[in-house]
């Protein structure tokens, strides 16, 4: 029936609402068959050590690629129209994107610092394991940046975004984002909100560059800074430091000054830190044309 038939299908194929609910259904029935499957290969459950972190962030990379692969051939677009091109200058972002997540993770402790919340107490480890753990974790947060990024601001945020609009559609998913937090163990409002912002915030980047390069270095190094440069607690390991963390940081300041088990993210001054990246980001990456395979997710 043709009046049928143009609720599913437009000018372009196959609608990107309905794009959008194929690539989300697919990826949650991958949920049951990996929860079958995975314990027969002893696959580890996901849990804040290195190595689990980085095998299980690896493996909802792989299993985020393979979807957007899968749909690339469904509506015949190119996997390189959704952020990971290895375009000239994408490891230039990266590199941006890595300093940019270090600094504000540094200039929140200042205040907290300053105002009694925090101690420095040198190095957690001997140096000869101290650098082992700094390569590991870097390793498993690079893993978390590629895996959050490309499935929270890659094709479902650029598919839904070619049916209601860029920023309506980052709000859904940068909401998705912070709500998944909200459902961590003892967490209030202030994290998971900082988190949806820190979502809008990474969909702006992805505005203004094109690609999501400079999201994933931000997001790897700024995780990477938090929990294994200074230590901070997280909700997800019961309000303690990741094992292997690299300076001894104690934090017993009141909880909306530091954010008590929930780290940073979950202190009031994150707000002022995030207002300040869009600022400073607003200024340093004009408004430009966007590369051409990106422009039609970008209006």
């Amino acid at each position: 029936m043709p009046g049928v038939r143009t609720v599913f299908i437009g000018k372009q194929g196959i609608r990107p609402g309905w794009r959008f609910a194929i690539f989300i259904g697919l990826y949650l029935a991958c949920g049951p068959l990996f929860d079958w499957f995975l314990p027969k290969i002893h696959f580890p459950d996901f849990a804040m050590n290195w190595s689990a972190m980085l095998l299980n962030e690896a493996l909802d990379f792989a299993l985020i690629a393979a979807l957007t692969l899968i749909m690339c051939r469904i509506e015949r677009s190119r996997y390189s129209s959704f952020g990971l091109a290895p375009a000239p200058g994408s490891g230039k972002l990266f590199g941006q994107g890595i300093l940019w997540g270090v600094v504000p993770s540094i200039v929140i402790l200042i205040p907290i610092w300053l105002a009694g919340g925090c101690s420095f107490h040198g190095l957690a480890l001997a140096p000869g394991p101290l650098l082992e753990y700094a390569a590991l974790w870097a390793l498993a947060f690079l893993a978390v940046g590629f895996s959050e990024e490309f499935t929270f601001r890659g094709y479902a945020l650029q598919t839904l975004a070619k049916g209601i609009g860029f920023w309506p559609a980052a709000v859904v998913m940068s909401a998705i984002f912070g709500f998944l937090h909200f459902l961590k163990p003892n967490d209030g409002w202030i994290d998971p909100l900082s988190v949806a912002l820190y979502g809008v915030f990474w969909c702006f980047t992805l505005r203004r560059t094109g690609s999501l390069w400079f999201a994933i270095g931000f997001h790897a190094a700024s995780d990477y800074t938090d929990m294994v440069v200074f230590a901070e607690p997280n909700s997800g390991n019961a309000g303690n430091g990741l094992p292997g963390h690299l300076l001894n940081v104690q934090f017993h300041g009141p909880d909306w000054l530091t954010g008590g088990p929930r780290g940073t993210e979950a202190s009031l001054l994150v707000f002022a830190v995030l207002a300040a990246l869009f600022y400073l980001f607003h200024k340093a990456y004009p408004k430009k044309q966007a590369k051409a395979e990106y422009a039609s997710a970008a209006q």
